[in-house]
């Protein structure tokens, strides 16, 4: 009687065993379409909107790919966003490496906080338009307000305007 007991035990585990890994992938498959809207969101272009919902935000993740590896590489620096435009500084006069990747390549991929996208750099060499860009550094950012004041180019950098798909 045992072994019949065993065996009923068995089927009974085993059914449930089963019903538990069908509902597992029931679950997800339900999420599957959740994960391409989550994917598609993140490489759509941002709107108006996405980006003043973020432009308090203090720093911005970049990546470029790389102009002798060609592979992508990451920072976290500072930008700002002006009416509809968004724009990001180089100090060093224009020799950091993400520059110098972007003046080969212009692709750069922008991540602030959840928003996500892919843009084209568009590199400021107009004196007024980069003053008026380095003042609204110093306005946003205290330390590169503090740095100009005793002559360091921090917040004074070569200027890089994000395009825009609006």
């Amino acid at each position: 009687m045992t072994k019949t007991r065993t065996c009923a035990f068995q089927r009974r585990f085993f059914v449930i065993l089963s019903l538990s890994f069908i509902s597992f992938i029931l679950v997800s498959l339900e999420s599957i379409p959740l994960l391409f809207a989550q994917e598609k969101k993140a490489n759509s272009s941002p709107t108006r909107a996405d980006l003043e919902a973020v432009a308090a935000e203090s720093l911005v993740e970049i990546t470029t790919i790389g102009r002798k590896s060609d592979k992508p590489r990451t920072i976290t620096i500072w930008f700002i966003y002006d009416n509809g435009h968004f724009y990001i500084q180089s100090g060093q006069g224009g020799k950091t490496s993400w520059y110098r990747n972007l003046k080969k390549n212009k692709q750069i991929d922008i991540k602030i906080g959840d928003l996500t996208f892919t843009a084209t750099a568009q590199f400021i060499d107009d004196s007024t338009e980069t003053e008026r860009i380095h003042e609204m550094f110093r306005s946003k950012y205290l330390r590169a307000r503090l740095a100009g004041w005793v002559g360091s180019d921090v917040g004074h950098g070569k200027v890089v305007k994000i395009g825009l798909p609006f």
